[in-house]
């Protein structure tokens, strides 16, 4: 899930590192899980994060050619930032695969009189509101509020609402730097790999 200007993606491949302070403040035992996958690894920061805390993590993204909806394999949990475009999708097919599913999601995504009858049946059993608006660009704060939904068969995370403990300063700084050196990274990559594509393609057939 992604800050946008009106209109305009700010960032065409969708990809929003999410700061860490995001998940390293949920009140969550991550002990109960051996297993887990993240369907948007980007820069792999989530990843890096679930196995650090002993969770073996396979992970999918498609700037490295794999795509989530494609992938079916069963694993305890998933945990995600998705893409906005794409987050009903998402969200369907990770309960289709896992028991407990946590995904970054603005809280008015609970809206939308499109998707009234989706959420009468797919509602969460717990939210984690980020009491502080997370910058996923190193820069100012996103300008929404953001919650981790919960769907939850396990009973693994207690149900209900609450909130997100805000980060310290020193989470503060260390993410935005992170943040912006992967954003730039990223985009930096993906312009050189469309330019040989641009190239590749006035080459003559042999």
């Amino acid at each position: 899930m992604s800050r946008q200007k009106k209109n305009k993606r700010l960032n065409q491949q969708d990809f929003y590192p999410t700061p860490s302070w995001c998940y390293e403040n949920l009140d969550i035992d991550w002990t109960q899980f051996s297993t887990a996958h993240e369907p948007c690894a980007g820069d792999h920061r989530i990843v890096d994060f679930l196995q650090q805390v002993g969770i073996q993590t396979t992970h999918t993204d498609i700037l490295e050619g794999t795509n989530f909806l494609e992938w079916n394999q069963k694993t305890e949990l998933i945990l995600t930032n998705p893409p906005f475009q794409l987050a009903q999708e998402f969200i369907d097919h990770s309960i289709a695969l896992s028991d407990t599913v946590i995904m970054l999601l603005r809280l008015n995504f609970l809206g939308s009189i499109s998707r009234h009858d989706w959420w009468i049946n797919h509602s969460p059993t717990a939210l984690h509101v980020l009491s502080k608006r997370p910058s996923f660009t190193g820069g100012g704060s996103d300008a929404t509020e953001y919650a981790w939904f919960v769907w939850d068969k396990t009973e693994k995370i207690p149900p209900g609402v609450s909130f997100v403990t805000p980060p310290t300063d020193e989470q503060r700084i260390r993410d935005n730097r992170a943040c912006k050196i992967a954003l730039e990274c990223t985009i930096e990559e993906l312009e050189i790999t469309e330019t040989v594509f641009e190239l590749d393609s006035l080459l003559p057939f042999n």
